[in-house]
C-alpha cells in the first residue's frame, strides 16, 4: 500500500504512525536529520524503515538500520521483506552480526572478545581457518570455489535473511558466515546492524571499507537512541584488576616468559596511592611510571604482551588476559576523547579503569550521512541527546508524538510508604517492599512484572517475598537464558528484573502478559568518582551536569520499564511506581497527565480497583 507516495507493507496505518512516517520522509529527503519520541505503539521501526527506503530507492541511497537488541533485528528484516515483495521493488538486506557472534569454529567460540579477534585473525593469517577459504579463500583457485558456494547461497537468500538462518546454511556448507554477510553488505542496500558498526571510531572507517559504502551516501536509523550515548560510552572505557595481572603472569609463564612479581607490584601501587580512600581520580602518567618500574616503556610493555597473547591463545584456545591488558594500555595512553581514569578499592580487588565522558565526538558522525533519524519511546528531553550527541542543531528538528493508547486503559500508581534511597535502605524496607508486592500480586487478574533499580535491591526484597513461580533475571544471563525464562513467565507467574536491563528494554510482550508492572524505586547510578566526574563535565559544557549526568538517565530506566505493559493498542496495565519520589517534580515528568495518577499508601486496592473497572468495561461492551 501506497501512503502519500511512500512504500508501507501493511494495508492499514494507524494515525500516529502516518504522521510520524511522513515527517521522516520529509526529513530524509531534505537531507536533514530528524529526532522522534514517538511512544511504544506508535509502528516506529515500520515508519522509519518505509520513509529510509522509498528516499533511498529514490536517490540510490544505503540506508543503516542500527540496534541495540538482536530481537529488532529480525523485526527490521521482516519489514524490509514484506516492502520488497508487496511493492516488488529492488531492496536486498543483510543482518550484519559481528564476526565473533557468527563463528562456527568450536575452537573460538569461548574466547572473549580480545582473545578471538587476535586468535582469528592469526588463524586467517596462517591459512588454517577452512571456513574463511572455503567462504573467501587465498588465491585463485580457492577464490573460485568460494564464489560458488556464495553463488549458490544466494539462490535461496531473497531480499534478505535473519543472520541465524545465514549461520545455519553456512555452517552446513563449511562457511564462513561473516565473510558472507559482508559480501553480502557489498550488494545489500539496506543493512541491520549494531551501533558499533558505525558509531565505534576503531570499527567504522574499516567495516565501511569492506561494505564499500560511503556515509555522505547513506541514511542512518538509530534504534532505541535513548541508549546511545551510554553504549557508546562504554564501548570505549576500559577496566584492569589485580586478577589480570596475576592471570596475565600465569600466561606468560606458561609460554616460557617470566613476568616477575606484577600482580603484587600492582596492588602495592595501588595502596599507595590510594591510602584510606576506597576511589580516586590518578592521571595518566601515573600508570605509565607503574610501567617503567619494570624497565619498560608502554610501547616495549604492549608489544610483549601481544606476543605472549598470542602463543598463548594458540596455545589453548582460551581467552588470554595478556590480551586484555595489551588492548587496555593502548587506549590508557589515547587522549583523543574526554575521560576519567580510576583507581577504585572494592572487597580485596583493586580496579584500574578508563572511562569515556563525551561520546560526541564518536556520534558527530551523524551530521555527516545524507539524514540521521534517531528514534525512542523514551527519547526525552530531546535537547539532552541532541547536545550529548554532539548533533548539528541547525540541521536537526525534533518531535514528540502522543501517546497512541487509550488513557483508560492504563492507570498510575505511586506509593507514599516506599523508597530506595540509600539513606533508607534497610531490612525493614526491603521487608514491608516485599509485602506490598505479594499483595499487588495477589490483586492482579495475570501476570507481573517487578524492576528493581539494581540486582542487589533485587535480592534483599526477593528473599522476603511469599509469592510463588517467581522468574528472576540474574546478571550476565545468555540471550537462550533470557529467551526461556519470559516463555516460562508466558505461561504465568512473576517476572523480576531490574531497570536497564534485557527484561525492561527492548524486548516485547506481544500476548499482554504484564498485567501489572512496578517500578521499584529510582534507578539512579551509585554517587561515585565516575558519576560525580559526568555530572561535572555536563555541568561545565551545558550547565545542566545533574540532570543530564544524574536525574535524567535514572528516571528514563523507570520509563522504560513502565512501558513494557503496553505494547497494543488494545493492551491494559496498571503501573506501580514503588517510591515516594515520584510524587517529587523532578522525577514524575516522566508521567502523561492525560492518564490517570493515583497517590496511595494501599497501592494494591487501586490495582484492584482498576482491573475490577476493565473487567466491567469488558463485559458490559460484551452485553
Amino acid at each position: 500500500m501506497f501512503f502519500m507516495g511512500i512504500l508501507f507493507r501493511h494495508d492499514r496505518i494507524r494515525p500516529s504512525q502516518l504522521e510520524l512516517m511522513e515527517d521522516i520522509y520529509d526529513a530524509v529527503s531534505n537531507g536533514r536529520n530528524f529526532m522522534a519520541q514517538a511512544p511504544t505503539g506508535s509502528g516506529k521501526t515500520d515508519a522509519a524503515l518505509s520513509a529510509a527506503i522509498t528516499a533511498a530507492v529514490e536517490n540510490n541511497l544505503n540506508v543503516f538500520f542500527l540496534t541495540p537488541k538482536i530481537s529488532q533485528h529480525k523485526i527490521a528484516m521482516d519489514v524490509v521483506n514484506g516492502i520488497a515483495e508487496k511493492h516488488n521493488v529492488s531492496v536486498r538486506a543483510v543482518d550484519l552480526v559481528g564476526r565473533s557472534h557468527c563463528c562456527i569454529d568450536s575452537r573460538l567460540q569461548k574466547l572473549d572478545h580480545d582473545s578471538f579477534q587476535t586468535a582469528c585473525s592469526a588463524k586467517i593469517k596462517n591459512r588454517q581457518c577452512t571456513y574463511y577459504i572455503n567462504a573467501k579463500g587465498h588465491n585463485r583457485l580457492q577464490e573460485a570455489k568460494a564464489s560458488l558456494w556464495f553463488e549458490e547461497m544466494l539462490k535461496t537468500y531473497g531480499n534478505g535473511q535473519f543472520h541465524h538462518n545465514l549461520i545455519e546454511t553456512a555452517r552446513k556448507k563449511s562457511c564462513c558466515p561473516y565473510e558472507w554477510l559482508i559480501r553480502l553488505g557489498e550488494m545489500s542496500n539496506v543493512i541491520i546492524g549494531d551501533y558499533y558498526h558505525l558509531l565505534n571510531p576503531h570499527v567504522r572507517e574499516i567495516f565501511l571499507m569492506k561494505v564499500k559504502k560511503r556515509i555522505e551516501d547513506s541514511i542512518i536509523i538509530v534504534d532505541e537512541a535513548h541508549n546511545l550515548a551510554n553504549r557508546i560510552r562504554s564501548s570505549l572505557s576500559r577496566s584492569v584488576n589485580n586478577f589480570t595481572f596475576m592471570r596475565m603472569a600465569k600466561e606468560m609463564q606458561m609460554v616460557g616468559l617470566d613476568a616477575g612479581p606484577v600482580q603484587e607490584e600492582f596492588e602495592k601501587w595501588a595502596e599507595e596511592i590510594l591510602g584510606d580512600r576506597k576511589e580516586a581520580t590518578i592521571a595518566a602518567f601515573e600508570f605509565d611510571f607503574f610501567i617503567q618500574k619494570f624497565g619498560l616503556t608502554m610501547e616495549d610493555a604492549i608489544e610483549r604482551l601481544v606476543d605472549s597473547g598470542i602463543q598463548y591463545v594458540e596455545k589453548t584456545n582460551r581467552k588470554s588476559a595478556c590480551l586484555k591488558l595489551a588492548k587496555f594500555m593502548e587506549e590508557w595512553k589515547n587522549s583523543q576523547y574526554q575521560c576519567v581514569r580510576i583507581l577504585k578499592k572494592k572487597n580485596d580487588g583493586y580496579f584500574l579503569s578508563k572511562r569515556l565522558l563525551d561520546p560526541s565526538p564518536a556520534t558527530r558522525i551523524l551530521n555527516q550521512c545524507r539524514s540521521s533519524i534517531l528514534m525512542s519511546g523514551t527519547l526525552v528531553p530531546l535537547e539532552m541527546h541532541l547536545n550529548i550527541l554532539g548533533l548539528d542543531p541547525e540541521r536537526t528538528e525534533m518531535k514528540s508524538y502522543p501517546s497512541p493508547f487509550d488513557s483508560g486503559n492504563v492507570v498510575n500508581i505511586i506509593t507514599e510508604n516506599h523508597t530506595t534511597k540509600y539513606s533508607k535502605r534497610n531490612p525493614e524496607s526491603f521487608l514491608s517492599m516485599a509485602s506490598s508486592i505479594d499483595k499487588i500480586i495477589e490483586k492482579t487478574p495475570g501476570g507481573v512484572a517487578v524492576f528493581f533499580p539494581s540486582y542487589g535491591v533485587m535480592e534483599s526484597v526477593i528473599k522476603n517475598m511469599k509469592s510463588e513461580r517467581l522468574h528472576v533475571q540474574s546478571s550476565g544471563m545468555k540471550p537462550s537464558e533470557i529467551r526461556d525464562m519470559l516463555f516460562r513467565f508466558g505461561e504465568g507467574g512473576v517476572l523480576c528484573g531490574v531497570q536497564g536491563g534485557s527484561l525492561s528494554e527492548g524486548v516485547d510482550y506481544p500476548k499482554g502478559e504484564i498485567k501489572t508492572a512496578v517500578i521499584v524505586g529510582v534507578a539512579l547510578e551509585e554517587m561515585d568518582v565516575e558519576t560525580r566526574a559526568l555530572i561535572d563535565y555536563y555541568d561545565e559544557k551545558f550547565g545542566r551536569g545533574w540532570d543530564y549526568g544524574y536525574i535524567y538517565p535514572g528516571t528514563i530506566k523507570a520509563l522504560q520499564a513502565a512501558g513494557r505493559g503496553r505494547r497494543k493498542e488494545n493492551d491494559r496495565v496498571a503501573l506501580v511506581y514503588m517510591d515516594e519520589r515520584f510524587k517529587w517534580n523532578k522525577y514524575n515528568w516522566i508521567l502523561n497527565r492525560d492518564e490517570e495518577i493515583i497517590v496511595t499508601d494501599k497501592p494494591e486496592d487501586e490495582v484492584e480497583r482498576f482491573w475490577n473497572v476493565i473487567h466491567a468495561k469488558i463485559h458490559s461492551q460484551e452485553t
